[in-house]
């Protein structure tokens, strides 16, 4: 996209190739113009106007416009580095929620499955004691819980 400024310079350059004189010829009733006089019928020189003086801040004003040019563009992969960086992060984030969940679920089918094992030594004549099983079974729900809660 041409900036104002770059509109202005190609102005002032067109300006300065077309200096010389600008013929207006009739012929036939037909109008042309043209940079030499015609060979046949009228023809009427129209004065140009001069070029534009340069400006004696464009110099400034484009090295301004540079230098701002390149603060945007280490803004921009400053922020797109950062910006990257936040992916990278959530990335391991959810990866590592997806393992704990992963350990959470087979935390809780061991204890499905020990809580039936007990229920089953529970019913059978001279398994192991209520208070013992007890026991099993509550240190199996803390270690689910600690898996699942972080």
């Amino acid at each position: 996209m041409l900036h104002p400024m770059h509109i202005l310079a190609l102005c002032a350059l067109s300006g300065a190739a077309h200096a010389g004189p600008i013929y207006k010829c009739t012929t036939g009733g037909k109008v042309s113009y043209g940079d030499q006089p015609c060979a046949n019928g009228s023809a009427t020189q129209l004065g140009a106007a001069p070029a534009p003086a340069a400006d004696p801040n464009a110099a400034k004003e484009l090295q301004r416009q540079k230098d701002m040019l390149a603060r945007l563009q280490k803004e921009r992969a400053t922020h797109d580095a950062r910006q990257a960086q936040a992916a990278r992060s959530d990335a391991r984030a959810w990866q590592a929620a997806a393992v704990r969940q992963a350990k959470c679920a087979g935390m809780q089918q061991q204890q499905s499955k020990e809580q039936q094992r007990l229920a089953a030594e529970a019913a059978k004549a001279g398994g192991m004691g209520k208070a013992q099983r007890d026991q099993r079974a509550l240190h199996m729900a803390r270690a689910v819980d600690a898996a699942c809660r972080r």
